[in-house]
């Protein structure tokens, strides 16, 4: 017996460069989660329409916005209530993830992931359960 398939969630897409929201965006959509959203940063969060419909948010953490991401992610969550986050963190770190899961992510991924952990980390997260 197969597992039924997971219910379809839109998607917003947050951080990296376009090479790699190119990919997140594909692999999404693969899935059947379409992608409402992308930004290179926070400030593009503003363009998302309000509604009570669960969306993903998945936030690639690049060195760039270092200091800065975890809590940008919390003011996001609290601002979109409706979103349920999927962090990708640039290394194994135990103290990043730990910042992640305090800004409110539901699952982290570390680079370098498989393509099935993404998928899985995305639909825990539309599910409510903690991945990891």
């Amino acid at each position: 017996m197969t597992a039924p398939p997971a219910r379809a969630l839109p998607a917003v897409l947050l951080g990296g460069n376009e090479d790699t929201r190119l990919l997140l965006r594909g692999l999404l959509r693969l899935h059947r989660h379409p992608v409402l959203l992308e930004a290179s940063g926070p400030e593009g969060i503003g363009r998302l329409a309000r509604s009570d419909e669960v969306k993903i948010l998945v936030l690639d953490v690049g060195s760039e916005r270092a200091a800065t991401w975890a809590d940008e992610l919390s003011e996001i969550l609290r601002g979109h209530p409706d979103l349920r986050a999927v962090v990708i963190l640039p290394s194994a770190d135990v103290a990043l993830e730990g910042r992640a899961r305090a800004a409110g992510a539901r699952a982290v991924l570390v680079r370098p992931f498989a393509i099935h952990d993404f998928v899985e980390a995305v639909e825990s997260a539309g599910r409510g359960a903690p991945a990891g």
